[in-house]
């Protein structure tokens, strides 16, 4: 099961349904939010949700949008951010 884009957990919700404002763990304020079908950065900036993806997103055509929805970062989407949760642990926002 992959995280969900916004607050990063691994529960059963649809990421396009998230309104978490934290994330699973309650360590970090979400940085993403969805608007829509579209997923945004709080400060209003659009990002690529197939770059949130295990595989990533290779078009170059749309680089400025490669930012991790969960921290910020360019080096890596989502599903590989060290904010996600991991197997076996415990998810705060559903306790």
């Amino acid at each position: 099961l992959p995280c969900c884009a916004v607050c990063l957990g691994h529960n059963l919700h649809r990421t396009i349904e998230c309104t978490a404002t934290q994330t699973w763990d309650k360590q970090f304020d979400t940085f993403s939010e969805r608007i829509r079908k579209g997923l945004w950065t709080k400060d209003g900036k659009q990002l690529c949700t197939r770059w949130q993806r295990e595989e990533g997103c290779t078009t170059p055509k749309h680089d400025a949008r490669h930012f991790c929805s969960g921290c910020g970062a360019t080096t890596h989407g989502a599903q590989k951010c060290p904010r996600a949760q991991k197997a076996g642990t415990t998810d705060s926002l559903q306790s």
